[in-house]
């Protein structure tokens, strides 16, 4: 079985009294010579960051988180390097932003990449890369990266480690009658509801983010499992035999079909009317129905596609920004006049993931 592991920083904090670090590394190295692989995606880089620089509170200003995770990262990687070396095992660091999942081609060189470090035998930490990353380049948190790292290995299972033993139907911290649910079938609002967006002081998700995060692996195929890191095992929970909550797939979709659906794209946005939604369904989406654009982007570019304040699909546009706000709301006739190198699709449904 080939799964992602993904940690939270409060697991890996060097105050704690268990080392996750070095039983993962431990259980990685039986995982592997049972014939699986492991991917691990974990958080730290700011918390390290701010205990390097002595601060008790999370930076609220972008250039001293960047400092912080700068900091942070070097310790971090140090101790997954110190740890893995009592194991045999070889790290291997990959620092990411939204734009390496946005576009094709640095999507498919970051799949080819983590192939490659898996068919050398290292192990690849993944991280974002908090150091360099605006807003606009950020993928929000390392609970939906480990996602997005999931859909794109086409792995069989997404692990995600925190300080609870998954999802219960109240807050077990403040309710200790709390039950766990060990199995969800499908996410919906009910499910939803349970959780909290409570984060942490060195934390940037809750449990409502685990959740969307664990929707989208289910949705593209892949079981997820929400547990507490601190006591669980990385072969009990393969095994199916762990105390925490699985979270079942949902369906199967190609390697193609999993990244238009999953890929970020929220920066570059296009804008269709009501005629042009309901055409979605059976045909592609053309520069007639676009009402507006937002972003700025190429052609080929993952973009997200809005009918109201409804995300509706995300597509491959034929054209990039500045085309399409020539052509927006004209008909084909009118397109082959402005644009000389002519496309009569704005997105081809061949190259559309619908999401209603």
């Amino acid at each position: 079985m080939n799964i992602v592991v993904k940690l939270s920083s409060n697991l890996i904090n060097p105050a704690n009294s268990v080392d996750v670090v070095e039983r993962i590394a431990e259980e990685t190295e039986l995982l592997r010579k049972n014939g699986n692989q492991v991917v691990i995606v974990t958080s730290g880089a700011v918390m390290y960051g701010m205990k390097k620089l002595g601060l008790s509170h999370r930076p609220e200003e972008v250039p001293q988180l960047q400092s912080c995770a700068s900091i942070g990262q070097i310790f971090l990687m140090k101790r997954f390097q110190d740890t893995f070396a009592k194991y045999n095992l070889m790290p291997g660091e990959v620092l990411l932003s939204a734009d390496d999942f946005n576009h094709r081609k640095r999507y498919l060189n970051l799949r080819n990449t983590i192939k490659t470090l898996l068919g050398f035998g290292a192990i690849p930490v993944i991280n974002e890369n908090d150091t360099i990353n605006i807003e606009e380049l950020k993928l929000g948190d390392n609970d939906h990266l480990s996602s997005l790292i999931s859909i794109m290995l086409d792995f069989d299972m997404l692990i995600i480690l925190t300080d609870v033993a998954g999802i219960y139907d109240e807050d077990p911290k403040s309710n200790p009658n709390a039950k766990l649910i060990k199995q969800i079938d499908k996410i919906d609002n009910e499910i939803l509801s349970f959780a909290s967006n409570k984060t942490s002081l060195f934390t940037t998700g809750g449990m409502k983010k685990k959740l969307a995060s664990a929707d989208k692996a289910a949705k593209a195929g892949i079981s997820v499992f929400i547990g507490n890191g601190f006591e669980t095992s990385l072969q009990k929970i393969v095994n199916k035999e762990e105390q925490g909550t699985y979270i079942m797939p949902s369906s199967h979709l190609s390697a193609r079909k999993k990244w238009l659906a999953f890929s970020p794209s929220e920066e570059s946005t296009i804008y269709i009317d009501e005629g042009a939604n309901k055409a979605l369904k059976k045909s592609s989406l053309l520069p007639s129905g676009i009402t507006k654009i937002n972003g700025a982007f190429i052609r080929g570019s993952l973009v997200s596609i809005y009918c109201g304040d409804k995300k509706v699909a995300q597509g491959l546009s034929n054209y990039s920004s500045e085309e399409l706000e020539l052509i927006k709301g004209k008909k084909s006739s009118e397109v082959k006049k402005i644009i000389s190198d002519f496309y009569e699709e704005a997105i081809h449904k061949n190259n559309l993931y619908l999401l209603h």
